[in-house]
């Protein structure tokens, strides 16, 4: 069809305006089955209807790509229209929730311990790589960054993340694809859980030199204020055995560093 059509002068407006018309109804059909399936399931608190939206959104995105591609030999106007396609039912979301939080939940699934998808280190990858294509078409791709960005410090503070090499891989993704000034505060928090790592082992040396001992296992993750999501601050009274363990960790830090305050985050 693309062959013959494209022998016509101005042949190729009306097939690729059927061609998104058709893509953008494959799409909408399944924003409707997964509101009515996240509708029947509320109750339940389930949200795999949710991930099943975004799985079923990135397989036909593969789908609809691979006919640009191929049969339509990368045709800019069909490039346009699958663009227009997706841009209509990805900002639609799914029963309350944005597509953007929809894809910061997913991701966050792939990437944590024991997160439902049981993929290989390949098939991760390759999926990374889809959702980035994906986040393209969402609007509000600084709602996905909130979102994705809040995962990830939960991820990050209680081990939660599967694979650094992945945690990592996702950035250079999105740095490629929304520029360095979407991804510099979250790489800024990987790269302090790395320095806090190394900060810890050293703090432990500095310990076993000293005669008094904190007397409980502590560990401190030291994080920089700016490229963390903001967390309350509770004045708590703390007990006695922690009060010394922070003296002491303070005492420590002071040997590094003379120009920064430690502000404790407790809840955390």
């Amino acid at each position: 069809m693309f062959r013959l059509f494209n022998r016509v002068p101005k042949g190729l407006a009306p097939v690729s305006e059927m061609f998104k018309k058709h893509v953008q109804n494959e799409g909408l059909a399944i924003v409707k089955a997964a509101e009515e399936a996240s509708h029947d399931r509320k109750k339940e608190k389930d949200s795999s209807q949710e991930h099943s939206f975004v799985k079923r959104a990135l397989s036909l995105h593969d789908k609809y790509l691979q006919y640009v591609s191929g049969c339509v030999n990368n045709n800019a106007q069909f490039h346009k229209a699958l663009k227009e396609a997706f841009e209509n039912f990805c900002n639609k979301g799914v029963h309350g929730n944005s597509s953007a939080e929809l894809l910061a939940t997913f991701c966050d699934n792939l990437l944590k311990k024991g997160g439902s998808e049981k993929l290989s280190d390949e098939a991760v990858e390759s999926t990374l790589e889809k959702v980035v294509k994906l986040l393209a078409y969402i609007s509000d791709k600084d709602l996905f960054a909130e979102f994705y960005r809040k995962r990830l410090a939960r991820r990050l503070l209680f081990d939660k993340s599967a694979n650094d090499e992945h945690e990592r891989s996702i950035l250079a993704k999105l740095k490629q694809q929304c520029g360095a000034q979407f991804t510099s505060k979250m790489e800024g928090m990987v790269t302090d859980i790395a320095l806090a790592r190394d900060q810890q082992s050293a703090f432990e040396e500095w310990l076993r030199e000293r005669p008094e001992k904190p007397g409980l296992d502590l560990q401190v993750n030291v994080l920089t204020t700016g490229f963390w999501p903001t967390y309350k601050q509770a004045d708590l009274a703390l007990p006695y055995e922690m009060v010394k363990c922070v003296e002491i960790f303070k005492e420590y830090y002071e040997t590094k560093t003379k120009h920064r305050k430690l502000a404790w985050i407790y809840s955390l």
